[in-house]
Order: structure tokens, then C-alpha cells, then sequence
């Protein structure tokens, strides 16, 4: 068995021989991190440790935890949604699309679409594409500016939104419906505030 520089295993058995799918627990028996990011105590080991090497004060940890709960909690979120819509053949990134074509208050141009839901250009052309030979939206060339391309929602696209809705609808009540509604009111309050400044800052 030999390693690159990177210290990458590079030989040693074909790959169907390699181990595959999740892993159990690592050579210290520890498990493998949950994907989007470490749980909340040992993030903060991960904290304590940074500030044991730097020596720096923690009067900023409080920031640094609410913007990592902010992060970890949409990377899971996404993941678990990915998961489940797959069922029904789509991805979130699909609903966001046909979401937007669907109810925007005006055409969204396809640059504007991959700015909304933060993809580059060339992806969200090539899911126009896809979403247009599924026959979920309609393409065509704007009246006053034959260089745009408008998108409209069909109705075959409408009934992949709705289907896709119950079952996100159906996950954010799992995960959401036991937290008391005020705290989540409270919870979506600072959220806004926290976009609003992010906007103000761009």
C-alpha cells in the first residue's frame, strides 16, 4: 500500500475491494462527523481549542455560534429535503426554480433566476433546459428584447410544485411543529433581521 503527498491511499487492492458508504467509526473508534457540519459541543471544542492556539478572547463566540447554527442548520435542512423530494423524482433546486417562474411578480430572466437561488449561469441554463424538455416550463424570446429568454410555469409545472410542496410541507412539520410558536415567531423575526442586514452590507 503506498500514499501520495497528500497522504491519499493510491494503491492497495482494486476498488472493489475498497471500502464503500458510510462509515462506522474511524481507527480511534470515534464516528465520522454528521454531513453539514459537527454538532454543537464539538463545534465548541473546536472553539476552545482555537482560542488555546491563539489566545485570543471569546467575547466574539457568541456571533461565531449563531452564524454556524445559521449555516449548519441550512446545509442539513437541504440535505434532508434533497433526500425526500427525490422520491418524486425532483430536487430542491428544481422547486426553487419552477417556484420562481410559477409566482415571481414579473418574468425572471434566466440570470436573474441563477442569481436568486445562487447557482452560476451555465447550471440554471442547463435546468431551464431540462425543466423545458420535461415540459414544466415554457421558453421563449422577450417582445421588447429579443436577446432575453422569458420562462412560464405550464401547467404540468404547477402540479410538480404542488407535489413537491406536500412533501416539504409534510417535513417541515416533522421538524418544526414541537417547537413553541412563539419562539419559532421569534426565531423567523431575527432570521429577517439578520437577511435585511446582510443586504444592507452587500
Amino acid at each position: 500500500m503506498s500514499y501520495d503527498t497528500d497522504h491519499r491511499q493510491v494503491t492497495g487492492g482494486p476498488r472493489s475491494e475498497k471500502r464503500r458508504g458510510p462509515r462506522g467509526t474511524d481507527s480511534a473508534g470515534r464516528a465520522p462527523p454528521p454531513d453539514g457540519g459537527y454538532d454543537t459541543d464539538v463545534s465548541n471544542r473546536h472553539l476552545i481549542s482555537y482560542h488555546e492556539q491563539f489566545g485570543d478572547g471569546s467575547e466574539n463566540d457568541g456571533f461565531y455560534n449563531a452564524t454556524r447554527a445559521m449555516v449548519v442548520a441550512a446545509r442539513r435542512w437541504r440535505k434532508l429535503a434533497n433526500e425526500r423530494v427525490k422520491a418524486v423524482g425532483q430536487t430542491m433546486a428544481r422547486w426553487e426554480t419552477l417556484f420562481l417562474v410559477a409566482f415571481a411578480d414579473v418574468d425572471l430572466t434566466q440570470s436573474e433566476l441563477a442569481r436568486l437561488i445562487s447557482v452560476e449561469g451555465p447550471t440554471m441554463v442547463r435546468m431551464l433546459d431540462v425543466l423545458a424538455r420535461d415540459g414544466l416550463i415554457e421558453r421563449s424570446q422577450s417582445e421588447s428584447d429579443r436577446r432575453v429568454t422569458i420562462n412560464r410555469i405550464t401547467p404540468a409545472g404547477l402540479q410538480v410544485i404542488a407535489q413537491i410542496m406536500g412533501v416539504t410541507n409534510n417535513l417541515r412539520r416533522e421538524l418544526l411543529s414541537d417547537i413553541d410558536p412563539e419562539r419559532l415567531a421569534i426565531c423567523v423575526d431575527v432570521l429577517n433581521q439578520i437577511l435585511g442586514r446582510l443586504d444592507e452590507m452587500r
